[in-house]
């Protein structure tokens, strides 16, 4: 468990015992630790293999290799759950970078790369057309090195706007070769055809070939026939 001091404990995440520290918009609260089904997926049982496969591969570097990554570490810092800077461990390091680049479709990232610029291209809107079965994203990069990466949730009811936890992964392409109507089916695959009148939340992120992630933006999605 993750806890902030303060003359008590200010916040927390993580769990301990039998509870469990969390926060949302009304702030922090604890409650009874549940234990949720595994239905072990598709999904998961790659992810959890892809895991693996990676965590092998830092074992499979060499001695040089594996002191590179852990010499960049300062250069990666990122801030935790509480906005406080965190230092990866070299190992990290190259899980996470690999764990995003591969899931999209980039080769391995065997040498630490240098930090480079995400694209700056927010999606300003999210057209689904379920005449023409295609799903636009307006604003999206266009470049031949970004990896456009589209999750989707199942629609949610009126009123409903946190759905991050409910983001699957369902396409990824180039942004120069990112297809409306490949994204459109894999959404209808995972999710089911869309309805004109629906609460269809998308989400977008940018992943360049060397493990870096831009963070994922939602937006609601404009359906019509």
């Amino acid at each position: 468990m993750k806890v902030k001091w303060g003359a008590l404990i200010v916040d927390g995440r993580g769990k301990i015992g039998g509870q469990v520290a969390s926060k949302n918009g009304a702030g922090a609260y604890m409650k009874n630790k549940s234990t949720p089904t595994n239905p072990q997926t598709m999904a998961q049982t790659l992810a959890r293999a892809l895991f693996a496969v990676i965590s092998a591969g830092w074992s499979s570097l060499t001695a040089t290799q594996r002191e590179a990554w852990n010499t960049a570490v300062p250069d990666w810092t990122k801030t935790d759950i509480f906005g406080d800077m965190k230092k990866p461990s070299g190992k990290s390091l190259y899980q996470r970078l690999n764990n995003q680049a591969q899931s999209v479709g980039f080769s391995p990232v065997l040498n630490v790369p240098s930090r480079a610029a995400l694209p700056n291209n927010p999606i300003t809107e999210v057209l689904i057309n379920t005449t023409t079965f295609i799903m636009t994203l307006t604003g999206a990069s266009t470049s031949a090195t970004d990896m456009v990466v589209v999750w989707g949730a199942a629609p949610v009811s009126a009123g409903t706007s946190n759905v991050k936890s409910k983001m699957r992964q369902v396409y990824s392409e180039l942004g120069n070769a990112y297809d409306e109507t490949e994204a459109y089916s894999r959404y209808e695959a995972k999710f089911g055809e869309p309805v004109v009148g629906q609460h269809i939340f998308v989400g977008v992120k940018y992943v360049l070939a060397s493990g870096q992630a831009s963070p994922l933006q939602i937006i609601k999605a404009t359906i019509t026939a």
